[in-house]
């Protein structure tokens, strides 16, 4: 019966992590047979992996559970506080982030949603990949000090270090933790909080009103020599839709700067079967002939349908700075554009350091949560809140270093790697130094003090 008991939690996670998978998978399949990037390539690496790294984070449950289910009962004690706190944080950080964000775009959401309640609530669906990304490295500093502290406070730790186990030894648990939490935050940060970044370009910052209505999402494409601009895009979940109020410019693919025809569209569906274009309620005029530079007189010729094989496809038309804004490309497909080697050096080296970073954060997570520990733990009856605090100006320590060097790399004044991976180096050494203060039972007063006497 002990043996069920333990190994339940593991087999409901698994079941439920299952119908998750069989849920998302095939949607995701689905949805990269309408996205086809093209800039510089078509990122097949980003396209292979992304079912296979949903399908993990759908599992990434069911890996906890089993991990604590081959626990002995003090790490699993362990691992049930850490789990709290961490939840608890990361609701708290998570709520606060979209109430403040909701506040700031209510403006927003009720001029560019037919129904502003629901519609924000799908919005804000697709923001989830990237507040997290943006959140959980501080939600694990955050979490593990308010744990830590809280067994501290209660003589817990001291209780737990008694039985012959070392402050390392005694947090293995919360590591295990904090690495399942690494993995879905880099999984994160591989395709879906780009892609939700990019979304959020589109529903916002194209919705503002210049009194005309919302701004229109313009495309151009230097292959084709055609400029798209769309009035209502569809939306990054659902791509096939038909774009509405859409303009399409010709111009001739040797001087550029003369526009060949127009076309003024209600409704343009992109037709994934043959890869072409249905167009309603089209207006279509002629401005100049290639080979004359005099402008047609002929009026515009009405269409209530036509079908035309242009090249372009739905992802493109309504992600419209990729390749351009760094935070709407995924991982990969970051990596796969320095590869190529297309783009300026400027843009390249900006690239090739936000790819840096995004691999270190994903060890950051691991780091902070060693710099925590050693700052949480206090052998003596007090300073049970002294976490928070540390939590707070760790914290926002770690995000000021996340900004500074980073753009260091970006402008080129030292290494993209070394900008990227300078914080974690600093904050781990940090660690090492609290962690001898704490396993010699003494206050940072005291080593210090010491130190300073030229005592060990």
């Amino acid at each position: 019966m002990s043996f069920i008991r333990r190994f339940l939690p593991a087999v409901i996670w698994f079941v439920l992590g299952t119908l998750l998978a069989l849920y998302l998978v095939p949607g995701e399949l689905e949805q990269m047979r309408w996205e086809v990037p093209g800039m510089p390539s078509s990122y097949p690496v980003e396209q292979m992996c992304r079912p296979i790294f949903l399908a993990l984070l759908c599992y990434l449950p069911f890996i906890a559970a089993v991990f604590y289910a081959f626990m002995d009962t003090m790490n699993r004690y362990m691992t049930r506080n850490f789990i709290s706190y961490f939840l608890m944080c990361t609701l708290i950080l998570l709520l606060t982030y979209i109430l403040a964000d909701f506040t700031d775009n209510m403006e927003r959401f009720r001029s560019r949603f037919d129904d502003p309640f629901i519609q924000s609530l799908k919005f804000y669906g697709t923001q989830l990949p990237t507040f997290l990304y943006q959140i959980l490295p501080y939600t694990l500093l955050m979490g593990t000090l308010w744990c830590l502290s809280k067994l501290s406070g209660t003589c817990e730790i001291t209780g737990m270090m008694q039985s012959g186990r070392s402050l390392l030894k005694l947090c293995y648990p919360i590591f295990v933790m904090a690495s399942i939490v690494a993995v879905a935050y880099g999984i994160f940060g591989f395709h879906w909080a780009p892609s939700g970044a990019s979304y959020r370009q589109i529903m916002l910052k194209h919705s503002d009103s210049d009194g005309n209505g919302p701004k229109p999402i313009i495309y151009r494409s230097d292959a084709t020599a055609r400029i798209w601009r769309v009035k209502f895009p569809a939306s990054l979940n659902n791509p096939g839709a038909p774009l509405r109020e859409v303009i399409i410019e010709q111009f001739d693919k040797q001087t550029r700067g003369k526009l060949l025809e127009q076309y003024t569209i209600g409704s343009a569906t992109w037709n994934k079967l043959d890869s072409t274009w249905t167009l309603e309620k089209v207006y279509h005029r002629v401005v100049h002939t290639p080979d004359s530079d005099e402008v047609n007189p002929v009026d515009d010729v009405y269409f209530e349908k036509m079908v035309v094989d242009f090249s372009e496809k739905p992802y493109q038309i309504i992600s419209p700075s990729m390749g351009n804004r760094i935070d709407a490309m995924g991982t990969a497909a970051l990596y796969e554009f320095i590869s190529s080697g297309a783009g300026s050096r400027e843009d390249r080296c900006k690239k090739r350091t936000e790819w840096h970073v995004r691999i270190a954060r994903v060890f950051s997570c691991l780091v902070l949560v060693l710099l925590a520990i050693p700052s949480a733990v206090t052998f003596q009856r007090r300073g049970t809140m002294k976490g928070i605090g540390i939590a707070v100006l760790l914290a926002a320590l770690m995000l000021f270093l996340y900004r500074v060097f980073p753009s260091l790399g970006e402008a080129g004044l030292i290494q993209a790697w070394i900008s990227a991976w300078l914080p974690n180096v600093i904050y781990l050494f940090i660690s090492i130094y609290l962690f001898r203060v704490n396993l010699a039972h003494r206050s940072f007063k005291e080593w210090l003090r010491a130190k300073l006497q030229g005592q060990p």
